[in-house]
Order: C-alpha cells, then structure tokens, then sequence
C-alpha cells in the first residue's frame, strides 16, 4: 500500500524485537463476561479472563443475529431465520454450516472448532454442542453449550 504524498509521518516505527516485547507483554484476554456480572468488591462490572471469558465470547456469539452489532452487520451466528423451520435433517445440517461458518470467519483467530451438534431437547429447545481449542494453547479443548 503506498503512503500518499501528503501524509505527514511523526516519530519512528519500532523494531521487530521491540514490537514483538510489546505484544508478548501479557498474552492473556481480558474482558466482560456475558451476561453482565457485578464484582463484589467494588461493585462495578466484572472482568474475567482464560476459559471462562473465551466460553461467554463463544455463547454470546452464537446468539446473537447478524445486523445486531454496531459496526459489525454481519456478526453473529444468525440463528433466528431457523425460528419457525421444521426440525428436520435439513435443517439440522443448515444449523451446523451457519455455525460453523461463522465461528471460522469472526472467531477464527481465537479459536479452532473441532466438533459441533446440534440437538432438540425434550423442551423443543436448540442445544448447541461446540468442541473447541484455543489456538495458542495446544492443551487447552474444552466445549460450549449453548440453549436455544
């Protein structure tokens, strides 16, 4: 990509070293889990991080449609277009490849996807069943449930 002419430049780019001392600092993900917790120590929103946090990114992900984030149209598993379908193989297989799809293209970098289902519980409901590994821990599988 080039720089046009009338870009003015300030200060110096790093290093590769510096950079990589830079983001290497602290690899850990911090962040609000979902739904919104409140910290009983100083009675503010909660952080979390580690699995946790990775698993309500994961849930919060997969209910959410797509148009429902600002900035971000396409975000989301869009699962409501499925609201009033029969609960069929089609549709089942449908599910899984929106699922899939979508967790690929948004949480790709984070995560890799090893398994997914789909069920009806007995209630009618949807459960989601994602088996899934953190990308920069090889040791790290754990799974989702998500109830629809």
């Amino acid at each position: 990509m080039a720089i046009p002419q009338d870009t003015q430049i300030y200060g110096n780019q790093p290093s590769v070293q510096t950079a990589k001392q830079v983001s290497t600092k602290d690899p850990s993900i911090r962040g609000f889990v979902y739904p919104l917790e409140k910290n009983p120590g100083n009675g503010y929103f909660s952080k979390s991080t580690g699995l946790k946090l990775v698993k309500s990114m994961v849930k919060s992900f997969i209910r959410t449609n797509r148009g429902e984030r600002f900035m971000l149209p396409d975000y989301g598993a869009d699962l409501q277009k499925y609201l009033m379908e029969p609960l069929d193989e089609n549709t089942f297989m449908l599910l899984k490849d929106e699922i899939s799809k979508s967790v690929r293209r948004y949480l790709g970098g984070l995560l890799s996807s090893n398994k997914l289902q789909v069920f009806e519980t007995s209630t009618g409901n949807l459960l989601v069943k994602l088996f899934v590994q953190l990308r920069d821990l090889q040791s790290s599988n754990f799974n989702v449930e998500v109830r629809i």
